[in-house]
């Protein structure tokens, strides 16, 4: 591999992490400052575009080779090269996002989606960078970060909502981590929320 194949490979990897990161956190943020009402509408309504455009991406062959010619930039941020033929993860973690928002305590849901946004990419920083795989790709050095940073999120919403205990707060963390770690073949930006958002209503309902 080439230098400038590596600062290119390195720059890609940099705007996809920083993709994850803001446009994960988008809604979940966005939810503190808006009615549910309208952040449901907003959020059905982008749901709706990505699930259209990866029904036709995905059963057009034409539509997904124009789009590998024309918006290679774009699809190089959001969609990984040898996922190019399946969803990108963006419409899982938006079809999650429209899901915990819908059946979960709003900041049940802003917890969880913040999992995925930050501990699960901290996972696969710390993961890259210092973790040894053992389940897959994933390693314990990166689940512990996973693990770290959810339970920061977690303190951190125990202040902003009466609704999130440190009790929730670190069920929600540990369940979120596992998920991440287990060799689960669907997409961690639809299992992680779902599950880890559905186990911490669980704790609230049984406390």
């Amino acid at each position: 591999m080439t230098v400038w194949s590596k600062i290119k490979r390195r720059d890609n990897k940099l705007w996809k992490r920083l993709w994850h990161l803001l446009g994960g956190s988008f809604f979940p943020i966005l939810a503190l400052f808006i009615p549910k009402a309208a952040l449901l509408i907003s959020l059905g309504a982008i749901t709706g575009v990505f699930a259209t455009w990866e029904i036709v991406r995905l059963n057009v062959p034409g539509v997904n080779n124009w789009m590998e010619s024309h918006l290679k930039v774009v699809l190089k941020v959001v969609l990984k090269q040898d996922k190019r033929f399946q969803a990108t993860g963006t419409t899982y973690f938006l079809i999650a996002s429209l899901a915990v928002f819908l059946f979960f305590d709003k900041h049940v849901a802003i917890t969880s989606l913040l999992f995925v946004s930050i501990g699960d990419l901290m996972a696969a920083i710390i993961g890259e960078q210092y973790g040894k795989p053992i389940l897959s790709n994933k390693s314990l050095e990166g689940s512990f970060a996973c693990l770290v940073s959810c339970l920061l999120i977690g303190m951190l919403m125990t202040r902003i909502s009466p609704s999130i205990t440190l009790e929730v707060a670190m069920v929600g963390a540990v369940s979120a981590t596992i998920v991440e770690l287990l060799p689960i073949p669907i997409d961690d930006n639809l299992t992680i929320p779902l599950i880890s958002g559905g186990i911490m209503t669980l704790i609230m309902y049984i406390s």
